[in-house]
């Protein structure tokens, strides 16, 4: 396998890692509230604290990695945010928890800053889509793994060894991440073949231009219309995210065991839409429609499916997982399309 290609599932292993620290609190939230009473409203809070903080991180992540690099930055990235998960486990209160879960944010929003830059660092435009493909499976990965791995650590050992056991799970990385990591620039084992394949990252621009200031960027249509999708679609997703196990808890009466046999379908399918939107554009591509077309009938048949949601109170629970799988796949059938 190309050097780079490995560089990819390196980076795809730590999104896969981000989205097991960031499930730890919904699929072990029955087991916490059996010492921490938390309600449905301090639980909302909890997920707020982690949202403000990633979002702000989102956004000026670049801005650090650009100070520290790639190699140093996501480094020190994800130790944060290992050591943030850690600390949930020693929380004896809701306050305690809203601010672990706040740091888990803070770290947790430089990865794909982080990722991205990686990318560009070592994969030709002609690529980056590819690459961002395999790294965006790590969420996928991230989210499947998350429900049976928390549910046998949670039987075998109790709530707190999981925030331990997964905390652990980023240092380990790091060490993976240093002695391979560097950009292909300062890479001593690319040969001189994958050189040749990736020129392209090292070439300078011709010109570089000005920069362009946050508000220039916000007098663009273009961004204002990305800006618009993802409020609608991510409030989606990260709904799915943090409130399924909880709605099986409490409303299905499922128990911790069932939890690790049945919550993962659903993000198994959010994987699959993953696959399957990059898939069926180009298939429509292939057949002679425009761009335009092919992502507009994804949306549109993504969108056309989301109604069925408002039938999970009346169905069995069976019924009602299929539903959510479905609602998952066509929420990043969405999100691909906008990529």
């Amino acid at each position: 396998m190309r050097l780079r290609w490995r560089i990819a599932f390196l980076v795809g292993a730590a999104i896969s890692i981000s989205y097991l620290d960031r499930q730890t609190v919904p699929v072990a939230i029955a087991a916490i509230q059996r010492e921490i009473p938390i309600s449905n409203t301090q639980f909302s809070q909890l997920q707020a604290a982690f949202l403000i903080a990633y979002a702000l991180m989102y956004a000026g992540g670049g801005g650090l990695l650009d100070i520290l690099g790639t190699r140093r930055g996501f480094a020190l990235i994800m130790l944060w945010w290992s050591l943030a998960c850690a600390s949930h486990g020693l929380a004896t209160g809701v306050l305690a928890l809203a601010v672990s879960r706040f740091l888990l944010g803070m770290g947790e929003g430089g990865a794909f800053p982080a990722a991205t830059k990686a990318v560009a660092e070592w994969f030709p435009a002609r690529e980056r889509s590819l690459a961002m493909g395999i790294i965006n499976a790590g969420t996928a990965i991230g989210a499947v793994l998350a429900p049976p791995l928390i549910a046998t650590i949670i039987t075998t050992a109790g709530w707190r060894w999981v925030f331990f056991a997964i905390g652990v799970l980023g240092p380990v990385w790091t060490l993976w991440w240093l002695r391979d990591y560097f950009p292909a620039v300062e890479h001593g084992k690319l040969n001189r073949e994958e050189r040749e394949e990736i020129e392209e990252v090292f070439s300078e621009p011709s010109s570089a231009g000005p920069g362009i200031s946050w508000f220039k960027l916000f007098s663009f249509i273009e961004v204002w219309g990305l800006v618009f999708a993802k409020f609608l679609t991510d409030a989606g997703w990260y709904f799915y995210l943090f409130w399924l196990p909880k709605y099986l808890y409490d409303v299905r009466g499922f128990n911790t065991k069932k939890i690790g046999y049945y919550a993962w379908i659903p993000y198994a399918a959010a994987g699959m839409g993953c696959l399957l939107g990059g898939w069926f554009s180009g298939w429509l591509i292939g057949r002679g429609k425009s761009l335009g077309f092919a992502r507009k009938a994804v949306l549109g048949a993504s969108a056309a499916v989301m109604p069925l949601i408002v039938l999970v109170p009346h169905v069995p629970v069976q019924l009602a997982i299929v539903i959510f799988s479905i609602a998952c796949l066509a929420r990043r059938l969405i999100n691909r399309t906008q990529t």
